[in-house]
C-alpha cells in the first residue's frame, strides 16, 4: 500500500484493507505504519512470479472483481494506490472502532451541553484542493443557535484571518490547544454533539464515535454532485443533521471572506433520502 500523506486516509485505508482481507481468504496486507495504535506491518517484496494488480481506482474498490480473480489465480498480489473513501468500501463499524483502540484517557471531554467544532484551517487555506472548502463562520453560528450548546472549537486555530472572524464572532467560546493527532483524534470522538468541517480526519473520529449529533455541511467532497467519487455521507445515521451548501470549490484564504458573504444563509437542512443517488 503506497502511502497518503494524511493520517485519517491512512487510517480509511487500513479499514478499507481490513475489509479486503475479509473478501479475499489468504489475503497478507503489507505496508502499513499506523504508530498512534501501535500498528505496522512490514512491507512484502514480490516473489518473481506474482500476477500483480495495480488498483488505480482513486475511491472505487471492486470487491467482488477481485475476489473473482484471485480465485481463478489471475491475481496473486494487488498494488493498491487509491483512498478508497467510500462507505461501501468499510467493514462494520463495530470492526473499525476495534481497529483503533487506545487508552480510554486520551482526549479531552467536554459536557453533554457543548458544541465541539473542530476548525480545518491549514494548508487549504491556499486552495490545493478543490474539495477541502472552509465552513463559514456564520454557518456555526447557525448551528448554535439551532441547538443552544455551547460551542468549543479546537484543531488548526494559528492566527489567521478567518480564524480571527471566528475568535471575533465567539469572543466567550472555549478554544482547545491543539495537540497532537491522536489526542485531538480521541477529543473529537468522545464529544457527544460535532460540526463537521470538511475533513477527513474529523469525519473518521466523528463517525466512530458515540456522539448523538453530527451536524454535516454537504460542502466540498462532501457533496456528491461535485464530488461523485467520495462517499461520506452516512443517511441511514439519525444521529447525522445534513446541510445542503451551494456548490463551491474551494478558494484561497485571500478570498474566502468574499465568497463566504455569498453563500452566507443559502445552506438549508436536508433529510438523508434527498442525498441519494437517483441513478447508478
Amino acid at each position: 500500500m503506497a502511502s497518503p500523506t494524511h493520517y485519517a486516509n491512512l487510517m480509511i485505508r487500513h479499514m478499507v484493507a481490513t475489509k479486503l482481507a475479509d473478501y479475499l481468504p489468504g489475503l497478507t496486507v503489507s505496508n502499513i505504519s499506523l504508530p498512534y495504535w501501535n500498528i505496522h506491518v512490514p512491507s512484502l517484496l514480490p516473489r518473481a512470479d506474482e500476477r500483480i494488480c495495480d488498483l488505480m481506482a482513486e475511491q472505487h474498490v471492486p470487491f467482488e472483481q477481485l475476489r473473482h480473480l484471485s480465485e481463478a489465480g489471475a491475481v496473486t498480489r494487488i498494488h493498491w494506490h487509491g483512498y478508497g473513501q467510500r462507505l461501501e468500501n468499510f467493514p462494520a463499524k463495530s470492526v473499525c472502532d476495534a481497529l483503533f483502540q487506545t487508552d480510554d484517557r486520551i482526549g479531552v471531554e467536554l459536557s453533554d451541553d457543548c458544541l465541539l467544532c473542530p476548525i480545518r484551517a491549514g494548508e487549504i487555506l491556499d486552495a490545493i484542493h478543490p474539495g477541502y472548502t472552509i465552513v463559514p463562520v456564520e454557518f456555526y453560528e447557525d448551528i448554535v443557535e439551532r441547538t443552544g450548546f455551547s460551542p468549543v472549537f479546537m484543531g488548526q486555530l494559528a492566527d489567521n484571518e478567518f480564524v480571527r472572524r471566528l475568535r471575533s464572532r465567539f469572543p466567550k467560546a472555549r478554544y482547545l490547544p491543539q495537540n497532537d493527532a491522536l489526542e485531538d483524534f480521541q477529543t473529537i470522538r468522545k464529544a457527544r454533539n460535532i460540526v463537521l468541517p470538511v475533513s477527513t480526519f474529523a469525519w473518521l473520529a466523528a463517525w466512530l464515535s458515540n456522539a448523538a449529533y453530527i451536524a454535516l455541511p454537504v460542502f466540498g467532497i462532501f457533496n456528491p454532485r461535485l464530488f461523485a467519487l467520495h462517499d461520506l455521507l452516512p443517511i441511514g445515521e439519525d444521529r447525522y443533521q445534513f446541510f445542503q451548501f451551494p456548490e463551491r470549490h474551494a478558494v484561497p484564504l485571500s478570498e474566502l471572506e468574499e465568497t463566504h458573504k455569498l453563500i452566507k444563509g443559502k445552506w438549508h437542512q436536508v433529510r438523508g433520502c434527498e442525498l441519494a443517488p437517483t441513478t447508478l
